[in-house]
């Protein structure tokens, strides 16, 4: 069981999280993960999150199904399906998980502020299933796969609609894949099911709130924000990272 003030603030986060989501594609995860860092274990937050997460990245998905690119889905489901079983035989093995958010920042800041003669990386779509293949690894390890992802969508070949969409219905795999991989390792997701049915509600609720903004907001600003919130989730995770030297 959860405490009464844990559902509440965690409910709303849920909400506040999906909504900027289902708004800018990304950073609601990150948010919702730092949220949780106040009233759970990493060993519980990562499983919660995942089922969580799922939700979220499914109803927005749906939401915007006519958007999906399934040149980039379905090659990622097949990496992501490797990829999350292989991480169930490394996980055991790692004893600070934390290591790896700040090899995802260099990534995240190489796009934002890379020179322009440099590589970009824009990868041809059947490249994303190798992509997945290491976010599926990374993914029960790590948590918030969004930020991996985020920097391959931002490319001028997709519109604002199918970056979230297409990356939503690339995420609902991954995060439903860490269900089997978590079960596996042992975990009790029914100690927790009043927690993950209050902030799988918050999420639905909250996507629907996020989907309506997105329709109206135009590709310019869309790709601004985009960034910036790119931006914030690698200092974020850089902050992460530094507090595991100190």
């Amino acid at each position: 069981m959860t405490s009464s003030l844990a559902l509440i603030v965690l409910c709303l986060s849920a909400l506040l999280a999906s909504t900027i989501s289902a708004v800018i594609g990304m950073a609601g995860g990150i948010i919702l993960l730092s949220i949780m860092t106040f009233f759970l274990d990493l060993s519980v937050i990562i499983p919660v999150h995942g089922i969580v997460q799922m939700v979220s990245n499914s109803t927005r998905a749906f939401s915007l199904k006519e958007s999906i690119e399934t040149r980039i889905l379905f090659p990622s489901i097949f990496g992501l399906m490797v990829g999350t079983a292989l991480s169930t035989q490394l996980i055991r093995w790692i004893p600070n998980r934390e290591y790896f958010y700040i090899l995802i920042a260099a990534l995240i800041l190489y796009v934002l502020f890379k020179p322009k003669k440099t590589p970009s990386l824009k990868i041809p779509f059947w490249s994303f299933g190798i992509l997945s293949l290491f976010v599926g690894i990374l993914s029960p390890i790590v948590g918030a796969i969004g930020p991996i992802l985020a920097p391959f969508y931002l490319r001028d070949d997709l519109s604002k609609e199918q970056i979230v969409a297409t990356k939503a219905a690339t995420q609902t795999f991954g995060h439903f894949l860490k269900i089997p991989a978590f079960l596996y390792l042992g975990f009790d997701y029914w100690n927790y099911l009043d927690l993950i049915i209050v902030m799988i509600i918050a999420v639905i609720v909250g996507t629907k709130i996020g989907v309506r903004i997105l329709k109206k907001v135009e590709e310019r600003t869309f790709r601004f924000i985009f960034r910036a919130a790119l931006l914030i989730a690698a200092l974020r995770l850089i902050y992460k990272s530094v507090n595991l030297f100190i």
